[in-house]
């Protein structure tokens, strides 16, 4: 993990306008601006996503963010832990696949984070909580299709 404490030192090492970037399943990057609990946690949760899925498995964007949103409980994405319905924002059509597409929505409606922690909150509810993720990716990491598992 490296935490740059000032914008300087993140825009030298490639940050962009990010609060922080995980690097494959290697390292997390942190601006002076991602020094909390939730960006730490979102980063370092892509980072152990990568890691556990290995070459085999793959996720589209949208689950691999909406997976950082709900471990890291970002409160600007998702009512608290406890809460009914843990949603923001309604999720009815499709989500970024590609890291590109990501970006591009992300930087135009960051309120697409919420739809994605949303959908990844209501799968994982009706799945059997948390051990769905960790169920879903040993599957995948066996060569199952997430589309398989995951349905649109």
């Amino acid at each position: 993990m490296l935490v740059c404490a000032t914008e300087d030192c993140y825009q030298r090492i490639g940050g962009g306008g990010s609060r922080g970037i995980a690097v494959l399943n290697r390292a997390v990057l942190l601006s002076p601006r991602g020094t909390t609990p939730e960006i730490a946690a979102h980063e370092l949760t892509h980072v152990e996503l990568a890691a556990r899925l290995g070459r085999a498995g793959e996720v589209p964007q949208w689950f691999d963010e909406g997976v950082a949103v709900l471990v890291s409980e970002d409160p600007r994405y998702l009512r608290p832990a406890g809460t009914a319905d843990r949603c923001l924002t309604e999720t009815t059509g499709p989500l970024p696949e590609t890291l590109q597409e990501w970006l591009t929505a992300a930087d135009a409606d960051p309120g697409v984070y919420a739809a994605a922690a949303c959908r990844v909150h209501r799968w994982v509810e009706a799945n059997g909580g948390h051990d769905a993720v960790r169920d879903l990716t040993g599957r995948l990491a066996a060569g199952e299709r997430f589309g398989d598992i995951v349905p649109g």
